[in-house]
């Protein structure tokens, strides 16, 4: 017997914000995090890297996340905070995974008991936050729950769009290697599972690489003072745009006919559109 898809509710757009590479308290931060409040967005999440180490008196996510997002962090309503990890969160002088879990509290344990991938649910957008600084083993078990968790996405909803963020990307053309452990050849069928999109951080460049119809995003930078490298002379089969040095932090719209991501830069209001990228059903 067929099963007919639930019918969905949801009316109104679901609005989210994705920043990466953010976290040293530097005046960019601060106008980044002005913009997204301009949004009016119903949750921010990340794409790791929520500290930095080359600002001393920026105390790794007290100061380097509450002093811009607290509000989202601290909600009365709940947390509307999403973060993912990355190396400089394991890394940096006095942060750890161990002050990263005392200071989001709230993220699930139900996938993992240290609360390094979870996965939720935000109006129309459903986020799998991944952590692929996890050592091999952890890998494998996030790639066994993700395809299981986005196939029981599809099947209770086809209309939210399900989008997979991690830190290090699988594709880019900047200055550190592809994440190429995360690559579709390395097991990761994010789009036969039912994936719809794939963002990343670490390059500190904004980029899009398209591959078998995937979009795999490299978020920019949402933050100054931590431009490296830039873009590689030759981009890397699929791209189709790759921007540097310019601070920034993506809008996402979703409904249940399309998804928009607009990837912005601080200027008046809620801020100046770099680039488009348009997904529909």
């Amino acid at each position: 017997m067929v099963k007919t898809p639930p019918e969905t509710t949801r009316v109104a757009p679901t609005t989210l914000a994705l920043i990466a590479d953010f976290g040293n308290c530097g005046p960019g931060a601060a106008r980044v995090a002005t913009m997204v409040d301009a949004w009016a967005v119903d949750a921010v999440a990340t794409a790791g890297d929520n500290t930095y180490d080359d600002d001393p008196g920026c105390t790794p996510f007290t100061e380097s996340v509450g002093d811009y997002y607290d509000s989202y962090v601290n909600d009365p309503d709940g947390p509307r905070f999403w973060p993912a990890l990355g190396n400089h969160d394991y890394e940096d002088p006095n942060a750890g995974l161990a002050k990263y879990r005392d200071y989001f509290t709230y993220l699930s344990t139900e996938a993992d008991a240290q609360q390094r991938w979870y996965d939720v649910t935000v109006g129309g957008i459903h986020l799998f936050v991944l952590d692929n600084d996890a050592p091999d083993a952890d890998l494998a078990a996030q790639r066994t729950w993700l395809r299981e968790r986005l196939a029981a996405s599809r099947a209770a909803d086809p209309t939210t769009w399900n989008v997979v963020v991690f830190h290090r990307p699988a594709f880019t053309s900047a200055s550190h290697p592809d994440e190429v452990a995360m690559r579709p050849d390395a097991g990761w069928d994010y789009r036969g599972w039912g994936a719809d999109i794939v963002i990343a951080g670490h390059q500190h460049v904004y980029e899009d690489v398209v591959v078998d119809g995937m979009h795999y995003v490299t978020a920019g930078i949402a933050t100054n003072g931590l431009e490296r490298g830039g873009c590689d002379a030759e981009l890397t089969t699929g791209s189709r745009l790759c921007r540097e040095g310019v601070e920034g932090a993506l809008r996402i719209v979703a409904t249940a006919a399309s998804l928009t991501l607009e990837y912005r830069q601080p200027g008046d209001g809620s801020g100046t559109v770099l680039d488009t990228i348009g997904l529909t059903r």
